[in-house]
């Protein structure tokens, strides 16, 4: 990583003055900013999907000041290909531009388009530079950004699938597994369709999300069932995935009873 050193003009101000941005306050040295990391799968289309399909990695650009004092300085940010990785515009959508702070110290987010594809092929990373800073120190200046195959190219594919045949009582939770660790964090969709024509017995879901964080294989669908009513029977739903982040779908699709009672 490179480190800058940047020469900062100190004006002395009146009382209650707006410092300009780039112009630290009296007795304040520049803020540190920094770029972090950001690895994230690829994604697959999925049918029907318009193409090119893409999946965002949001890379975090964070400033620190020291006690008392706060940011206000910009820096410039710009997409570089990784060596032996990701090429634009192939595998990733460039991005550039500037990013500010006037006074606050909240992190700013630069978004990448990745291209998702169907082909087994290696890990790739690209990188997020920033450079050009006014008013601010590089701390920080270089990110990775890793793409990580979900078609089988590395280890097995990304299979995202649901638990058989599902019997519930009282509290409803429906197990959505990928048949090994997950290297990045993966969410998928479900919902949930009726089946036969009586009163649903549960709150029907028309998107809800599961997380799978990395490292673990699987997740749960939680579907919240209603109070029983007297000489209630057994009603049933079918939980259905869809639009995983990462990967294709496998069982999508799983048939659950609600029993009465319990």
């Amino acid at each position: 990583m490179r480190t800058a050193a940047l020469a900062v003009v100190v004006l002395l101000l009146g009382p209650g003055t707006a410092v300009p941005t780039g112009v630290v306050a009296p007795g304040c040295g520049p803020a540190s900013v920094a770029v972090a990391d950001r690895t994230l799968y690829e994604g697959t289309p999925a049918a029907g999907e318009r193409s090119p399909a893409y999946t965002t990695f949001e890379f975090t650009v964070s400033v620190t000041a020291a006690a008392g004092c706060v940011p206000t300085g910009s820096v410039s940010y710009k997409t570089v290909d990784g060596s032996l990785g990701a090429t634009s515009p192939d595998d990733y959508v460039p991005a550039e531009g500037r990013l500010s702070w006037t006074g606050d110290s909240s992190p700013r987010t630069v978004a990448v388009q990745v291209v998702k594809d169907a082909a087994a092929e290696p890990n790739e990373p690209f990188l997020l530079g920033l450079s050009d800073p006014v008013g601010l120190v590089l701390a920080d200046d270089l990110a990775t950004g890793g793409i990580l195959d979900d078609d089988g190219g590395v280890g097995l594919p990304v299979l995202v699938s649901t638990d058989g045949g599902k019997i519930c009582w009282q509290v409803c939770t429906v197990g959505v597994a990928l048949g090994g660790p997950a290297k990045a964090p993966v969410t998928v969709h479900y919902r949930t369709l009726p089946l036969g024509t009586g009163e649903p017995a549960y709150v029907p879901v028309k998107d809800a999300t599961v997380t799978i964080l990395p490292g673990a294989s699987g997740g749960s669908a939680v579907v919240k069932l209603l109070d029983a009513k007297p000489g209630q029977v057994e009603s049933r739903f079918v939980l259905e995935l869809f639009a995983p982040s990462a990967g294709t779908l496998g069982n999508a699709r799983t048939e659950v009873t609600i029993k009465p009672g319990g």
